[in-house]
């Protein structure tokens, strides 16, 4: 449940499940999908646990910034799938923000697919990733592990890839070019699948007596959930009971057809019963209720059976919570069934409409978990799931009953949204070798009239239909993007009678695209010394230089990023050696850590703090140090670019589970010491004769 009652069992806070437990290992990447969104609740809060960031956004500014970079620059694959009515807003671009273009419903699924070095934690929700979702509604969610020799049953996981798989193409656009968020999204599918292999059990190998768990999944091409539980339900004899909880219903001028099919679903013989767990408002001065729920439900009872009744059950949302009473609206969506064998609870996204349980032309896409338990054989197991079931108060049905359903069938008003039209396809933020930064447009056909693209929170325009038809209506269009300009995360679009802007999210091509943040550019040799070092977090170590700096009078007010200004000019070889013997020591034992992935690796090699940006501050430093006593500048210089790869030469990658094989972290590794031999030339060897046997020898030793 997402409310938080920790006293009650079954109850709990559903970020919780983004946190990883000790054993859980490095973050690999994280898939998600919502219908309704805030990307800022999702970086900050969500990413923040599945990070385990150590900083808060607001509190501690640039050093938030600093350590967000350098974590989610590690993971292999951060992404949200988003419905197209809610896909929007500005955020990192260090995670990818795909829309999703249902044609005849909505993507109404809230999957959560964790993947740490040692686990994979799957979460279905009725939640949408919004603070109210998270933190104020009454919610439902399951969570499975799978780890190394776990039990967790891996039809289910299996199931759900395949369904992320189907569900990620709702956002392409039929362009001729492949989307590279939906690359990275599919191979991130790739390898939980390939690594959670032996991390689960197969169905058949499931005790009678465990608790069972499936996937009960809809959209365009499956069936319906309805059906999918009569497939899934154990036992010779069918449901004799089942509870329904749901915000939303059909409209009630129509006939029920959820109510119908699960009436079709239970026995058809004998005392049989469905309850509805729904909201109910008093009316003032009278006996009276509001009943959110449509009177087809009492009406869609099988005609011509005796045994059968119809309850309603009264869910409170104004909930006593410590001495406050709190308003916590009814989001949860859930189907109990049960017999004297058997007892199954669905907990999900799907809410009791056509739409929602699939049995309409304009299917949603839809996730749902279903818990299955032996009710005979595992009482234990039977007494927990039903813990984890909304409780509500009997409604007398003899009460004058006013029938008033919530209006829409889904979680959220669809007024004054603009969706993006199709025919802008897919808009990425990339970097060309030489030629800087650019944003890369995809057109299709059908689009509107007199559109213009501004970046987000700008009024002059970056591109329009104007530009286009002059350029020759294109497919692809690549124009320039300012190197001292952020990355922009959208753009708004609007065209001729378009009431407000429609927002077209932009991606990373890749994260070497991305330019390092101010906050991280041309850091000291000194700070760098400090972080290669130290055992500690970046971002510790950053704070710890702050404080330091501030005590020796740098004010708190100057940008941390400011090079220091050298006190002690020491030119002497010597000197410089020791200084930075420390930190070449550092360097080789961080490379020889495990690493989760290659983007982590990538990071350690040619991010802020890594090899090269260790190399530059050092060539920066010696530029800098205005004391040429000893040996000029070039000898110092090569002699130090020797030092350097001599120590990447030393470096051994130790193994670990989840991790790069050792073998391709050497590879990379050698790539690194090939830059930087190429900073040693014929001409800088023959400018130091009394040193140029000892370099020719390193280069000899380390040539791999």
């Amino acid at each position: 449940m997402g409310k938080d009652n920790r006293q009650k069992p079954g109850y709990g806070k559903i970020l919780d499940a983004w946190v990883p437990p000790e054993e859980a290992g490095d973050p690999i990447g994280v898939v998600a999908t919502s219908f309704t969104f805030d990307p800022v609740f999702f970086e900050e809060e969500c990413l923040g646990r599945f990070l385990k960031l150590e900083t808060d956004a607001k509190e501690d500014g640039p050093l938030y910034l600093i350590e967000r970079e350098e974590k989610l620059a590690g993971v292999s694959c951060a992404s949200a799938l988003v419905d197209e009515r809610y896909c929007r807003g500005s955020r990192s671009m260090r995670w990818d923000l795909l829309s999703a273009r249902v044609p005849s419903g909505i993507l109404h699924a809230k999957i959560t697919l964790l993947h740490w070095a040692s686990l994979v934690r799957l979460i279905v929700a009725s939640a949408n990733i919004t603070e109210d979702g998270y933190r104020r509604n009454q919610e439902g969610f399951g969570v499975i592990d799978y780890k190394p020799n776990g039990s967790a049953p891996l039809t289910c996981l299996h199931d759900i890839v395949i369904f992320l798989r189907e569900a990620v193409i709702y956002s392409e656009t039929g362009s001729t070019e492949a989307s590279p968020a939906i690359a990275r999204w599919n191979s991130f599918l790739n390898r939980v699948m390939r690594v959670t292999d032996s991390w689960g059990m197969k169905d058949s190998l499931q005790q009678r007596k465990e608790v069972k768990v499936h996937a009960v999944l809809s959209g365009a091409d499956r069936s319906s959930v309805v059906g999918r539980l009569r497939d899934l339900w154990p036992g010779n004899g069918e449901p004799e009971r089942a509870v329904i909880t749901s915000p939303f219903f059909d409209p009630p001028e129509v006939s029920n057809r959820p109510a119908k099919e699960m009436w079709n679903l239970l026995k058809k013989r004998g005392e049989t019963s469905i309850t509805y767990n729904v909201t109910a408002e008093e009316i003032p001065g009278s006996s009276s209720l509001f009943l959110h729920a449509p009177e087809a439900l009492l009406k869609a009872e099988p005609k011509g059976r005796s045994g059968v009744s119809t309850f309603f059950s009264r869910v409170q949302e104004r909930v006593q919570e410590s001495d406050s009473i709190e308003y916590r609206p009814l989001h949860l969506k859930s189907v109990w069934l049960e017999n004297d064998g058997w007892a199954g609870c669905m907990v999900g996204s799907s809410n009791f409409t056509s739409a929602g349980m699939g049995l309409s032309a304009h299917k949603n896409i839809e996730a749902n978990l279903l818990y299955l338990v032996n009710a005979g054989q595992n009482r234990s197991g039977l007494k927990l799931m039903r813990n984890c079931c909304l409780e509500g108060e009997n409604i007398d049905l003899d009460l004058e009953l006013k029938w008033d359903p919530k209006k829409g069938d889904e979680d959220a008003s669809k007024e004054n949204i603009i969706v993006l039209p199709a025919g802008f396809r897919q808009a990425v933020y990339g970097r060309e070798h030489g030629k800087g930064a650019y944003i890369q447009f995809i057109f299709g056909d059908k689009l509107p009239t007199d559109w213009v693209i501004r970046p987000d929170g700008e009024s002059e325009i970056y591109y329009d239909a104007a530009a286009w038809i002059t350029a020759g209506t294109k497919e692809q269009v690549r124009l320039a993007w300012p190197d001292d300009k952020s990355p922009p995360s959208g753009f708004e679009v609007n065209w001729k009678d378009s009431e407000t802007s429609a927002w077209w999210a932009v991606n990373l091509v890749d994260a070497s695209a991305l330019p390092p943040p101010e906050e991280l550019k041309n850091l000291p040799l000194d700070l760098l010394i400090a972080v290669l070092t130290s055992a500690r977090p970046l971002c510790q170590v950053l704070r710890s230089w702050l404080k330091r700096k501030n005590k020796n009078g740098k004010g708190p007010d100057q940008p941390i990023v400011d090079p220091l200004k050298r006190v002690d000019s020491s030119g002497f070889l010597l000197q410089r050696t020791r200084k930075i013997s420390w930190a070449l020591s550092g360097l080789r034992e961080r490379l020889q850590r495990p690493v989760a992935t290659r983007e982590a690796l990538e990071w350690r090699l040619t991010g802020p703090v890594g090899v090269i940006a260790f190399t530059d501050a050092m060539i920066k430093d010696l530029n800098d140090s205005g004391d040429k006593t000893y040996l000029n500048e070039e000898v110092e210089k090569t002699f130090l670019i020797a030092e350097l790869i001599l120590e990447l030469d030393r470096v051994r990658p130790k193994a670990a589970p989840g991790c790069l094989h050792p073998g391709e972290v050497t590879k990379e590794i050698r790539k690194t010491i090939q830059e930087l031999r190429s900073k040693i030339t014929t001409e800088s060897l023959k400018s130091i004769p009394a040193m140029k046997g000892y370099v020719e020898r390193v280069l000899k030793e380390t040539a791999g």
